[in-house]
């Protein structure tokens, strides 16, 4: 589990809080919400970032006391959900669930209409996905080392799936690739779950992928090579990371909600207090295991924090891999 709060430290903080609120609270503060709260998802319904999206949303509005509605907007690798949730007033009534891969990674590689640093209010880390590099079950690929040297005697013959264009499941294959030289066809899917059905299909040789990966290496239909987490997945101990197989690259992606960053300080922190308390509980931590995700808990400062630090290691994981010359977007 990562975790960027201790429990008793994030307590006394969501105890400050409420006696704060129950002190100086605006009006605005006071009743909100009320009126059911939409949750954008950049990604395809089915999708690890739409499940974790729906189990948070479940265990949240249990607390808000009002429904937490999950609205799928998909396109532009996340960032499709995150320009519409700007285009809505900052009242609180609309936010957008969202990896940290699309704020600090995709905005380096396109023109996006938003500053990653500037233009979002982060509210909560809640989960975090394991990603896998992963081959049909009948893939003559034992082990990475298979892939490289299949690739380099064939060279920009191979294709392989990953859920975007800028996406942290591409940036894995460009971490292999430009160890080893190799050129290979990218083909980008909206998420997992169709970059998997193209692989099963036969239309790519190898995908990147999330947590989707999980039950089709479960059900025999895949095999994966590689995982992308800083340690060995509990799921699959035998399996290597990408780090043990030598090659630089650590999966940065952390699934957050994100607001305007002209939410009224009053609603940020009684959101960032309800997601908190959201994941504390022992039924919302039993479903996030069961669609095979890791909890994760960033407050918006740490998950604010985390996005500068990564920026800079992104950046420089770019322009080695001669992606960009320089970011696409500036930060703020």
């Amino acid at each position: 589990m990562t975790r960027r709060t201790s429990r008793p430290a994030l307590a006394a903080a969501i105890a400050l809080v409420a006696a704060t609120l129950a002190l100086n609270g605006s009006p605005v503060s006071a009743a909100y919400p009320e009126r059911p709260i939409t949750l954008l998802v950049g990604f395809a319904p089915g999708g690890s970032m739409d499940l974790s999206a729906r189990v948070l949303a479940g265990s949240v509005e249990k607390i808000l006391k009002q429904p937490v509605v999950i609205e799928s907007k998909t396109g532009g690798t996340g960032t499709v959900a995150l320009s519409a949730m700007l285009s809505q007033e900052p009242d609180g009534y609309t936010l957008c669930a969202t990896p940290s891969s699309v704020i600090i990674r995709v905005s380096q590689m396109q023109q996006v209409p938003f500053k990653p640093f500037k233009s979002f209010r982060p509210i909560f880390g809640f989960a975090t996905p394991p990603l896998g590099i992963v081959v049909k079950s009948d893939s003559p690929w034992k082990s990475l080392k298979d892939l490289a040297n299949s690739a380099r005697a064939n060279p920009g013959k191979i294709k392989y799936a990953t859920t975007g264009v800028g996406s942290t499941t591409q940036a894995a294959v460009d971490a292999i690739a430009l160890k080893e030289k190799l050129q290979m066809i990218h083909v980008p899917y909206k998420g997992s779950i169709e970059a998997l059905t193209s692989l099963m299909g036969g239309h790519v040789e190898f995908a990147s992928l999330t947590s989707e990966f999980v039950a089709s290496v479960k059900s025999g239909q895949t095999r994966v090579l590689a995982t992308m987490n800083e340690k060995r997945s509990p799921k699959f101990p035998k399996t290597p990371t990408l780090k043990e197989e030598g090659y630089s690259f650590v999966n940065d992606a952390v699934y957050a909600v994100v607001a305007p960053s002209n939410l009224p300080p009053e609603v940020a922190a009684k959101l960032e207090a309800a997601f908190a308390e959201a994941t504390k509980n022992e039924e919302y931590l039993a479903a996030l295991d069961k669609i095979n995700m890791e909890p994760a808990c960033y407050s918006g400062k740490d998950f604010s924090d985390f996005l500068r630090s990564q920026w800079t290691e992104i950046n420089r994981h770019l322009k080695a891999a001669g992606l960009i010359k320089e970011a696409a977007t500036k930060p703020e």
